[in-house]
């Protein structure tokens, strides 16, 4: 897993923008980032008559009007205009495009917005994060600014490793404590056929704590795994239930689980963390 170093951040040029400035100023202090580029994608439906009647009038286009807007943000928050902080603007209106763009770009980490309180829909967000191949970090609009207690969550699937692999690499910066999670499902379809749902019980546990101890010797995690049981919910919720007990204030998940479709763009446990009912930040390893 590479270092957190080249840094793609969406922005919308809202009241918003602010509190993600922040959010990523927080981290930059920890990982000192080599490059950040603001992203602002404008739908050509955005654009209205108004201004495009004024645009021939200006000296300058509407990109370089969004970016200067965009280069004040940065400046209030970092109270410099730092040379590593770039502002992309793309106006074509096709977002697949778009992502096709920040895929090419390489980024070690994507960083989006939840809103809630300001508004939206999410829908924009919801897309990137299916389309894009980067690392992605959902962030809502009520997170504060540090990362003190990382939940893991952990199904011992292919994505398993490089989840660990990136929470060491958040917890050796920002010294936050990793808090690996396993939960304990069983399909209700298989209970006809489990006589004693005691032992099955018991196999489940033997099999995650021996999967995590190979995991733990092979990425050098050190903490120990906590298994809790499912129980009658979805796995996202048991998750989710968790980190807010624990005071977590990032979940890191894969794109992906065991039981997902290869054919879908995300897993339903990703999809259901990043809802609009969930308000703790969620890194979704591609």
């Amino acid at each position: 897993m590479k270092e957190l170093k080249k840094i793609g951040l969406f922005i919308d040029l809202s009241d918003l923008d602010e509190l993600l400035l922040h959010y990523i100023q927080k981290l930059d202090e920890k990982f000192d980032f080599k490059e950040l580029t603001l992203i602002h994608f404008v739908a050509l439906e955005e654009v209205s008559k108004e201004i495009g009647d004024m645009l021939p009038y200006l000296d300058k286009s509407l990109n370089e009007i969004l970016e200067e807007e965009a280069m004040e943000k940065v400046e209030t928050v970092f109270n410099e205009r730092k040379s590593s902080i770039k502002v992309k603007v793309y106006s074509g209106g096709q977002l697949d495009q778009l992502v096709e763009w920040v895929d090419g770009q390489k980024f070690d980490l994507v960083l989006l917005a939840k809103k809630s309180i300001h508004g939206g829909t999410g829908i924009f967000s919801s897309k990137v994060v299916r389309l894009t191949s980067s690392h992605t970090l959902f962030i809502p609009e009520t997170s504060k600014a540090s990362i003190q207690k990382i939940v893991l969550p952990l199904d011992f699937s292919d994505y398993s490793e490089d989840l660990a692999s990136m929470a060491k690499i958040l917890s050796r910066h920002t010294g936050a404590v990793i808090l690996p999670l396993h939960v304990l499902k069983v399909g209700m379809q298989y209970f006809p056929y489990i006589r004693k749902p005691s032992e099955f019980q018991e196999a489940l546990e033997k099999k995650a704590i021996s999967n995590y101890a190979k995991l733990k010797k092979k990425v050098g995690l050190e903490e120990d795994l906590e298994l809790i049981k499912g129980e009658d919910v979805p796995v996202s919720r048991s998750i989710y239930d968790y980190s807010i007990r624990k005071g977590a204030d990032l979940i890191v998940i894969g794109n992906k689980g065991k039981t997902d479709d290869d054919t879908l763009l995300i897993g339903s446990v990703a999809e259901r963390l990043i809802a609009s009912d969930k308000h703790l930040p969620v890194l979704i390893v591609k």
